[in-house]
Parts: C-alpha cells; structure tokens; sequence
C-alpha cells in the first residue's frame, strides 16, 4: 500500500476548522475513490502560520511533525507557497538527511504552478504539481507519474464536499467555514494569481454541490460562510445561488468577493436586491480609485460607475468594505491618499489597504525593473513586498504602511 502524508501550511483562525478548504478538498477526493484503504491512504498534518514568527526555522518545523514515522511513507507533499517559500528546501533536506525519509517529496500549490523551472528552484524534490492536486495527486499515487511536472486535469464537480463527508468535522454552531463556488477568475489584473495562468479557465462547481452545503451549513447553525471565489458575482450562476440562501431561509453572515463594474443592469438590481434578504458582506478588491493607475495594473476601474454602485450599498444599507493596494506602478503618495478620499466622499467607512507583493507567473511579476520596483521583507510572514519605485521613495512607502495602518486602527474602532 502506498502511503502519502500531506503537510499544509495555513492560515487557521479562531474559530475555523484545524484542515483548510484547500486539503479538505484534495483528501475528500482521495477518500472516495474506491482504491482507497486497499492500494493507499493518506494522513495530514497542517501547520498554522499564525503558530509561527520570524524566528521559526525549517528545523523547528521539521521538529514538530518528529513524532511522524517518515519511513511508513512512499510520498511526502507539501503546499508551496509565497508565506512558506522559505522552509521549503531546507525542509525536505532535513527530513531526508536527519529523519532518513526515504520516498519521494511532492510539491504543489502557486510557487509551483508559476515557476519558470521548478525542478531548478527546488532540487530537493521529486514531483511538481502544475495546477490543482486532488486528481494529480490521485494519479501519482496509483503509479502514472513517477518524477518531474505534472499538469492537472479536473473536473470541479467530480470533488466531493469535504463538509459533508466528515473530512473537515464541523460542530453546531461553528463560527466559520470556507466555501468555493468557482476556481480562477475570468479578470487579468497584472498583480493577481487567483486567475488559472496554466489552463486561463473557470472552473464551475455544480450548483447541486454548492445547495448540498449551504443547506448543511444551515442545519449546523454555522455563524459565518466565507466565499472564496475571486469574484462571485462574476459568470451565470452567482444569483441561483443567492436565490437558494434565501429559499432556505440562510440566516449565517454570507462574506462574498465581489467587483463594482459587474452589479449593473436588471442582473445588477437583482444582486443588490438578494443581497438586502441575506445577512450579507460584499468585499471589494479596488485597489485604486486613480483610472490611469488602474488601467496599467489592467483593472480600467470606472469612478464614476464605483461611486453610484457605493451610493446605492449605502441606501440600501448593505454591509461592505473596500481594499486597496499601495505600491501599484505610477502610484504617488498623493494618488493613495486620493483614492482613500474618493472612497470616503462616496459615504465607505470600512477601507482597507494592503502592500503590493510581487507574485511568482504574474505579469506585474515579469515588470518589476520597468518600474524600478524594489522589495523588502518587513512582515512578520517573511513575504517580500514593494517599498521603492520610479514613483515613489521608500520615504513615502513609509508614509502610504502608516496611512493604511490608521484606516485598519479605524475599522477596529467602528
């Protein structure tokens, strides 16, 4: 029997259950299959980044999971990406030359996936995953694949919930879960990597599935459902949805990804309409209210659209928030602080700002010296992000991390 151990690393918050969506969904396919017990099994240990701090090293990580029989197993995977990039050989080095692990290391996620050559960068392991894992992983444990890259092929609506099927337990009453109506996002902002940059697709999940959840979320009284598509209010199927959540009488607070140019026209009505039924948080990625700094990033935002769309939110009392991001090419210290005014004279009062991270296969990625972009690691996850530009010093970066600083002390004071 071939065994394979799954180590994540993830962002598990209080109240969220200990398995991310993520290896939820990779383990509830595996477990379904019908080889499953007889010709492999896996086991999973997740590491929570919120455990870890500047100071933690590969060897305290490796430390941890010690307890593990590393031998017992033919296959070790790893999710690869910018918040763990630094463990990640020294890891597999340690694990093979400390803990004598004697298989083969899988590894897989967006560092993999937008990697020029991963086999290079990583030299420490054996089978790269490019693109989505359940069905890639399945097929490398019943032999298909021994070494090298592997592209994913996936049905989305052949995955199983990993809720419903026991695989991430949720308890009455829980506080929050994660949900994906859809994977990859149809948009081609040059700083994002939620779009599939292997295959340029949207996958679908069958509305079937996506009913069969909520309505086991309801009977669990689940307090919140996080939405991870990139833009859910994007393709055909995002109001048959919102129609279910009402039809069920969903009380849960519904916290949704969404984008101000799409709610327009009868289709826009009926979104605003849906969302004044349901407990629900529209959560919009800007990034900038400055037009020409949007059209470099490939965003083209229109303000004027922008400002009706927020006056209706506000009229009809519709909970939001708005994010933007510093650093973004041609930005200025007075741009940033403009866009955050345009917001606030259009009545948004949760303003959120982030620092541009220059993301492995993105476009803004391949542009960083037409722009004379300069990076520093100053987080405490280590991830390198922009101070410097042709536009602006690291002087006025400084002043954008305070102004974005005082908008976040703000909303925790709202």
């Amino acid at each position: 029997m071939r065994k394979l151990l799954l180590i994540s690393f993830d962002f598990i918050r209080e109240g969220e259950p200990n398995t991310s969506l993520a290896i939820g969904s990779i383990m509830s396919y595996l477990y379904t299959k019908e080889e499953y017990g007889s010709e492999f099994e896996v086991k999973h240990h997740t590491i929570n980044m919120f455990s870890l701090n500047s100071n933690t090293t590969s060897l305290d990580i490796a430390q941890e999971i010690a307890y593990v029989d590393f031998n017992s197993f033919n296959f070790i995977a790893i999710s690869a990406y910018v918040w763990n990039e630094k463990y990640l050989n020294d890891l597999m080095h340690i694990l093979r030359i400390k803990y004598s692990f004697s298989g083969k290391f899988i590894l897989g996620g967006y560092q993999i996936s937008y990697s020029n050559n991963p086999s290079v960068e990583y030299p420490n392991c054996d089978l790269f995953v490019d693109g989505y894992g359940e069905d890639t992983v399945y097929q490398i444990l019943m032999g298909k694949y021994k070494a090298g890259l592997v592209k994913s092929s996936l049905e989305f609506s052949d995955i199983p919930s990993p809720y419903t099927t026991g695989i991430i337990p949720i308890s009455e009453n829980q506080s929050k879960v994660r949900i994906e109506t859809k994977r990859g996002c149809p948009y081609k902002c040059t700083f994002c990597a939620h779009r599939d940059l292997t295959n340029n697709k949207v996958l679908i999940k069958a509305n079937d599935r996506v009913f069969e959840e909520l309505i086991f979320f309801k009977n669990m009284n689940v307090n919140k459902i996080n939405i991870l598509d990139p833009i859910f209010n994007a393709g055909k199927d995002y109001l048959v949805i919102l129609n279910k959540m009402v039809s069920i009488g969903l009380t849960s607070l519904v916290s949704i990804q969404t984008r101000f140019e799409t709610i327009s026209g009868e289709k826009g009505q009926e979104f605003l309409n849906l969302c004044e039924k349901l407990n629900i948080h529209l959560e919009f990625g800007l990034q900038t209210a400055i037009r020409n700094e949007s059209i470099l990033i490939k965003r083209k935002n229109q303000p004027e659209k922008i400002a009706s769309v927020m006056e209706e939110l506000n009229n009809r009392g519709i909970s939001y928030e708005v994010s933007l991001i510093y650093g973004l090419p041609s930005q200025t210290l007075n741009s940033f602080n403009e866009s955050i005014k345009f917001l606030k004279k259009n009545g948004c009062h949760n303003i959120k700002a982030f620092p541009l991270m220059l993301l492995k296969g993105t476009e803004l990625y391949l542009e960083k010296e037409k722009y004379k972009m300069e990076e520093k690691t100053i987080n405490e996850f280590d991830i390198p992000v922009v101070v410097k530009s042709d536009s602006f010093t690291e002087k006025e970066w400084l002043q954008m991390k305070e102004r974005a600083e005082d908008l976040e002390y703000v909303n925790d004071r709202v």
